[in-house]
């Protein structure tokens, strides 16, 4: 099977990619012979976010870092990107370089999480017993702040309160996986509830049911989009599916001893960022608009 994983960050995250590209390096002496691995990495030096002439640090030492920690992932077929130019890009922009005709299943992860080193290992191989042809698979998470994430939650973590979800420690889940025995097993799900965080998509949900579309830019909640359409897509007849792997938990970095000042801070405190619009909140504001193109494609083309 052919495998292309999605990675995308700002300047400022370049230490959350060096761990990144470290459990992958991992994650790599787990993975079955026969499955090929892509990897994108496209790192954001867009001078339309960021101010370089009055930023502390150069963007050189940024594309420096880039280079040599890419040297972890040379046991796969990566694709590593800088955007230098001066317009607005984003996870959306890698997003529709990334679908590829020879590509079975796509994987996206999130710059500052965590993950164990046997979790791409079992994504893949959940995802080849999958026989839907639009499916989301998505591992575990900690505690979160709203029941709306409770059936992703790992049971160890059930008895936290809601508000209580910055409060533990990375380490702790780390350690957790480490000493979990636990086999990881799939499980149907039926109210749609990933983050993109660390998920696998189906070759066709990605590339057919919920694209890309050409007119997306920089950042936006894709994650949050698929989710909808997928939900109007069930309504309408189409047998979309999504998966929780059982006893693989992910989380983000941040939370425990590196909550207040953690491995973003140093860095963006030495750069400047430009006063433009707030990326996430244009995407939302054309939300219905976007669901609605969406809606007269899906009839056109899934129905």
């Amino acid at each position: 099977m052919n495998i292309k994983i999605k990675y995308h960050f700002m300047p400022w995250e370049i230490d959350y990619a060096l761990l990144t590209f470290s459990q992958l390096k991992k994650s790599s002496y787990y993975l079955n012979l026969e499955d090929k691995i892509y990897i994108d990495s496209a790192l954001n030096l867009s001078s339309y976010l960021i101010n370089w002439e009055e930023s502390k640090l150069p963007k050189e030492f940024f594309i420096e870092k880039y280079r040599t920690i890419s040297k972890l992932l040379d046991w796969a077929e990566h694709k590593p990107f800088i955007y230098e130019g001066n317009e607005l890009y984003g996870h959306l922009d890698l997003e529709k370089t990334q679908v590829e005709s020879h590509i079975d299943y796509y994987v996206s992860i999130c710059p500052d999480m965590y993950f164990h080193e046997h979790l791409l290992f079992y994504l893949i191989e959940a995802a080849k017993s999958v026989k839907d042809e639009y499916f989301v698979i998505t591992p575990q998470i900690y505690k979160m702040w709203d029941s709306t994430w409770d059936h992703l939650t790992h049971p160890q973590f059930n008895h936290l309160k809601h508000d209580q979800w910055n409060e533990g420690d990375i380490f702790d889940i780390a350690h957790f996986m480490n000493n979990n025995q636990d086999q990881p097993t799939l499980k149907e799900i039926y109210d749609f509830k990933w983050a993109g965080w660390f998920d696998i998509y189906s070759k066709n949900f990605l590339e057919k049911l919920v694209p890309v579309m050409d007119d997306w830019k920089g950042y936006g909640p894709w994650d949050f989009f698929g989710m909808v359409a997928s939900d109007k897509a069930r309504k309408e007849g189409i047998p979309v599916k999504e998966y929780v792997l059982e006893n693989q938990v992910i989380f983000e970095q941040s939370i425990g001893s590196f909550k207040d000042n953690h491995f973003s801070t140093y860095y963006k405190n030495l750069i400047k960022m430009n006063n433009v619009p707030n990326q996430r909140q244009v995407f939302e504001s054309k939300f219905g608009e976007y669901l609605n193109r969406w809606y007269v494609y899906f009839k056109e083309n899934i129905t």
